[in-house]
């Protein structure tokens, strides 16, 4: 195939907006005995949601679903008179989600713990193609602080707003149904004109403060990235046609009663995220995010005044955001974006549960500021943090419920602060003002599984007993740490108690300012029994090498340290909450190696969006679509960046971009022949929403010389150099993709055509180009498009044109390329 010049493959797409109704009112007449117009799949729950799968040839389907018998998980009570007979769902919830194979797929979310029948249709709604029966679906965990009603004190928080009485539910009863008064509304991949400025705000009433439940159903891959696009966005200039310049959409202060899911498997948010701006009662679940540009969830609790509460963070899978470091020129830690779930602006009463951190750097910080937080109750559990870097979370002024968390190979990155020559990748951070219960979590390898600021391996390359320099103060940099300018935190474990710096008595804390007025020796005593009863932290050999728990967690602050905070308000003082107890419902016990397998098989089991079904078949051959030699290209020279800058794609590698339409694939595999007639992999690059481009080199994300290693270059830019890419799964690999070829004389090109007969009226043409070069080289390009019976028409292979007639649904009559 002839090189089509260096056109960008990356993503450009847009968002819909639909609004439709939650279903179709009213039962359904019985439908006619089942026809053979399409074969069942596989079906299933995840949750309290249920799905099943079908292969067919038809342009529609419908689907309907009813119970026998769904229950409220708040008592176990039943819930009577609600989908008892058939009911059709929504018409956006029936897809297509494999055109390769004419695999049909509907969800049914909003289905609380019962046992359901599923029923796809023809389009006249009586045919019916397939039923599932007896699905089971089981009820979300709902525990900690996003479920305390937001008019209800909290161990002396005053709740702030009447607005979400019955816990975080965003647009569903508490029942975990639909509203049937909520707005449903669906983003899906076509277009998304009205979505950014209006899907939050209108047809919700009448004033400012919209509290008419909302559920956004997000559908397919959202957005888009451009790396030059975004550059020119965050410098004022033009963005190029067709890219959104949105990169934070805001749900706005004072509204409210909103859901923001995922529907399936592959529901994606690329390349930019959601603020809640002050929101109330806002719920997220099943969604994937990646790539994003600022935050990827950013729960706003619009400032003092508002104090927006009843905030649910589950079941969701996290990427990393975009690399602002080498892109912008900006600090360091923006290397894999900002924060994945960052909590701030005095936001209350939030649950942060049964979520996937694949490599986030920045997980999750509480308080952007010493004063960007009230106290408040927060709680985080069942995540897993897989290969993230830091802030899982870092808390300032947090009361914080963390227990049942997943650690694994925490590492942090070099341009962070060294403790002990290592890179400062932490668990759980005590910052400014928090006072964090931790139970029943498992680290492995982690470099520092607790740090407190102020104390312990926190303190950082400065010691608590700095000596000042020339015209500096006696107290200069006092208590200094890797939190910067932190005051105090404090961390209650068990392990605080049985190893730590738990004290017998009051008389036992630094001086009184430590902890808040009023701690007795008998409720310190109260303190240590509550301590004591928590589940203990599982550490591997790796993790435990650098946890002191004399320093690391505990409740009084190191001799030495200091509140004076030098670059940061140490308003509200730092103080200890000794009267704070946690809800510990749902808590998994950890005292046994069994009790934390179950525990660990849980997390990775469940944490996170839903799973893709398991692959059916080998996939289909993807398309080299575009091949260029590169010149050295150096990123932005910045004051983190000085000149003569980085050099972040080596001179001489390649830029291969390819096109994969199989919904199956697992991974691609790229091989290059140097014109040798010898293939060799390059590498292999896992699918994903990330665009399907690949320069030949392997690289950190701060474009280090020495982490630099070129995988294939071109010692000779006028030679001859082939390319081509297969898709792999765990059934199979597909057959490699049409060469293609960089350099060299086309002497000719040749058309060839096959039809595939299928069922029904749709046979597969597949139009096939091959080039001849002078030095003997052939190469295919070939592109497959359904038709209906004849076809007769001009087909784009690459570059070429090709006519082709056929006669008889396999006969062919002419083929030839239009000049």
């Amino acid at each position: 195939m002839r090189p089509m010049g260096a056109a960008g493959a990356l993503l450009s797409a847009a968002l819909v907006l639909a609004a439709l109704p939650a279903a179709t009112t009213g039962a359904t007449a019985a439908p006619a005995a089942p026809t053979t117009t399409a074969a069942a799949a596989a079906s299933g729950t995840w949750f309290e949601s249920a799905y099943t799968t079908w292969t067919g040839h038809a342009d529609r389907y419908r689907a309907y679903v009813r119970t026998h018998g769904a229950y409220d998980w708040r008592d176990g009570s039943r819930i009577e008179n609600w989908l008892t007979d058939w009911q059709e769902v929504d018409a956006q919830l029936v897809r297509e989600v494999d055109s390769a194979r004419d695999t049909w797929r509907v969800d049914v979310p909003g289905l609380p713990r019962g046992t359901y029948d599923l029923q796809v249709r023809a389009a006249d709604g009586t045919t019916v193609v397939s039923t599932a029966a007896d699905l089971q679906t089981r009820s979300f965990p709902r525990d900690g602080a996003a479920f305390v009603p937001s008019d209800q004190d909290v161990y002396g928080f005053p709740g702030s707003n009447d607005a979400a009485q019955d816990g975080a539910v965003g647009g569903y009863l508490p029942d975990g149904r639909v509203d049937p008064d909520a707005r449903v509304v669906y983003l899906t991949p076509e277009t998304m004109a009205a979505f950014p400025t209006t899907v939050f705000s209108a047809d919700r009433g009448a004033t400012a403060d919209e509290r008419t439940p909302l559920v956004v159903r997000v559908v397919g891959t959202i957005g888009s990235f451009d790396a030059v696009a975004a550059t020119k966005a965050a410098a004022g200039a033009d963005v190029p046609p067709g890219v959104s310049d949105s990169r934070m959409l805001t749900i706005g202060k004072g509204n409210g009663n909103v859901t923001v899911e995922g529907v399936g498997t592959d529901a994606t948010l690329f390349g930019w995220g959601i603020n809640t701006g002050g929101a109330i009662n806002v719920e997220f679940r099943n969604l994937h995010l990646d790539q994003w540009y600022d935050d990827a969830l950013s729960l706003d609790g619009g400032g003092t005044g508002t104090r927006a509460s009843n905030y649910w963070v589950h079941d969701n899978t996290f990427g990393y955001g975009q690399n602002k470091h080498l892109a912008l020129g900006q600090d360091p830690d923006q290397a894999k974006g900002d924060g994945a779930v960052d909590i701030t602006n005095h936001a209350r009463n939030y649950t942060v549960d049964h979520n996937l951190f694949a490599g986030s750097s920045k997980a999750m910080l509480v308080g952007g500021g010493a004063s960007s937080i009230s106290a408040h109750y927060g709680t985080i559990d069942h995540n897993w943090f897989k290969g993230s870097e830091e802030r899982t979370p870092r808390v300032r002024n947090g009361r914080v419920h963390v227990f049942n968390n997943l650690y694994q190979d925490i590492q942090g990155h070099p341009y962070h602060n060294q403790l002990l020559d290592q890179n400062t990748g932490y668990g759980i951070g005590a910052g400014h003002n928090a006072t964090i219960w931790a139970e029943g979590n498992i680290f492995d390898d982690v470099n520092f599984p607790f740090l407190r600021s102020r104390q312990g391996h926190s303190r950082g390359f400065q010691a608590i007993d700095y000596e000042p320099g020339p015209g500096e103060s006696a107290d200069a940099n006092a208590g200094y740490n890797h939190f910067f300018g932190d005051a105090p935190g404090f961390i209650v474990s068990k392990e605080a108690v049985t190893e730590g710096d738990f004290p017998t008595s009051v008389a036992g804390f630094r001086q009184t300012s430590d902890y808040l007025p009023g701690l007795t020796d008998t409720s310190l005593a109260d303190l240590r029994a509550a301590a004591l009863a928590l589940e203990p932290n599982v550490l591997d050999d790796a993790s435990a090498r650098y946890f002191d728990p004399k320093l690391d967690v505990g409740v009084v602050v190191a001799a030495g340290s200091t509140t004076t905070n030098p670059t940061m308000t140490a308003s509200p003082a730092a103080q200890l909450d000794w009267a704070f107890r946690p809800n510990r419902e749902g808590v998994w016990p950890t005292d046994t190696t069994a009790q934390t397998a179950a525990l660990r098989a849980e997390i990775e089991t469940d944490a996170g969006a839903q799973k893709a079904l398991a692959a059916t078949s080998a996939p289909a051959a993807p398309t080299v679509t575009d091949v260029r030699i590169n010149d050295e290209v150096r990123s932005a020279i910045s004051a983190f960046i000085p000149a003569p800058g980085k050099v972040v794609v080596q001179p001489g590698t390649f830029t291969i971009d390819w096109a994969g339409r199989d919904v199956q694939t697992a991974s691609y595999e790229l091989q290059w022949d140097q014109g040798t007639g010898d293939w060799a992999t390059v590498t292999t690059v896992p699918a994903s929403a990330r665009p399907t481009t690949f320069v030949t080199q392997s690289m950190n994300q701060f474009a280090t010389p020495e982490t630099v290693k070129v995988l294939a270059a071109a010692t000779d830019r006028d030679a001859q150099y082939l390319f081509r890419v297969r898709a792999v799964n765990d059934v199979g690999a597909s057959p490699w993709s049409s060469t293609f070829v960089l350099n060299g004389t086309l002497v000719g090109a040749t058309p060839s055509v096959h039809v595939e007969k299928r069922a029904g009226a749709t046979d597969a043409l597949t139009v096939t180009v091959t080039e001849r070069f002078a030095n003997g080289v052939t190469a295919d390009d070939a592109e497959t498009y359904p038709i209906r019976n004849n076809a007769s028409g001009t087909y784009a292979v690459g570059p070429y044109r090709v006519f082709v007639a056929t006669k008889g649904n396999t006969q062919v009559r002419e083929v030839r390329i239009v000049e």
